[in-house]
């Protein structure tokens, strides 16, 4: 067996392990199924696409037989797909006159993660407009569910968690998703990186650019949310989250142009990974940083150039 094959054939062992860890429910079992793409994307980004498909292939017949079909579809739709076509993007390349090579661009990946996200939410509101309430009103009865058997508790203790979580629950989901796909993308690359077998260099994270386009979408979504009622005001909020998560990436790429060539570049950087995931609230900073770079292109003042992405 060739080696990529046989790399293709051992990721999808992995990744269908560390998948069924999530049906264990235990704290360090669930560390491992946030990272049931990583084994995907490495085989990917460090061979090709196609080695992918072969190892989502291998590890669907295996939560076929260990678990069940619908466990298996749900996994392909969740992980395999988007780890395929992201990965497919990413290895595209376009050689100048010069010889240097132009790989597709980390914005424009952001930006399919996105619409991926955002065609999620659509799915869910859609399949579930039969039901009592729609989507809404399924949450609240998933959440209020799941505290009473988790938790327990005074009933009017866990409507008041309910009322304070379900009006955004889908969004939280579909941003978490969108974060673990990064996150297991990005390790995957320094992985292959480390023992030199990367196919594209890794992109730079000061490189990334929504196109020209991006805010005319969250500003309809808010809209909504505010003019709309019901279905439509719920629909509006939970989309408006998801396409917030694109610019807190471009406020971090701001961070990291103005980190650049700093004596104190490090201290920079690590104290902004670190308030985000300590406090949180300074990732709300680096939305609101990322709408004020869209528009006014904080960058360029700062002396990077101009990216091919907004053409």
């Amino acid at each position: 067996m060739q080696a990529p094959v046989l790399h293709a054939f051992v990721a999808g062992l992995a990744s269908a392990l560390f998948a069924l860890a999530a049906t264990l429910g235990t704290p360090g079992a669930i560390i491992f199924a946030y990272l049931t793409q990583l084994p995907l994307f490495a085989v990917g980004l460090g061979h090709a696409a196609g080695m992918l498909a072969i190892s989502g292939a291998v590890a669907a017949a295996i939560l076929i037989l260990l678990e069940s079909g619908l466990f298996a579809a749900i996994f392909l739709v969740i992980n395999v797909l988007p780890a395929y076509w992201l990965t497919r993007l990413a290895l595209l390349e376009r050689v100048r006159p010069d010889g240097d090579v132009d790989w597709y661009p980390p914005g424009l990946l952001v930006t399919w993660l996105t619409g991926m996200a955002v065609a999620g939410l659509v799915a869910a509101y859609v399949a579930f407009a039969g039901s009592e309430g729609g989507l809404p009103g399924t949450v609240e009865r998933f959440l209020r569910a799941g505290l009473s058997m988790m938790v327990g508790g005074p009933e009017a203790q866990i409507e008041r968690a309910v009322g304070a979580v379900a009006p955004l629950f889908p969004s939280i989901v579909l941003v978490s998703w969108m974060v673990m796909v990064v996150v297991n993308g990005a390790l995957a690359q320094g992985a292959l990186v480390r023992f030199g077998r990367n196919r594209r260099p890794t992109p730079r994270v000061s490189d990334i650019e929504l196109p020209r386009w991006a805010l005319a979408p969250v500003a309809a979504a808010l809209a909504l949310a505010v003019l709309g009622g019901g279905v439509a005001s719920h629909f509006g909020s939970n989309l408006s989250l998801v396409l917030c998560l694109p610019f807190f990436f471009v406020g971090l790429a701001v961070v990291h142009a103005y980190a650049r060539g700093r004596s104190l570049r490090w201290v920079i950087l690590v104290g902004t990974y670190v308030a985000v995931m300590v406090f949180g609230w300074p990732a709300m900073a680096l939305v609101i940083l990322g709408f004020v770079e869209q528009w006014a292109g904080i960058r360029r003042r700062l002396g990077e150039p101009p990216s091919a992405e907004k053409e």
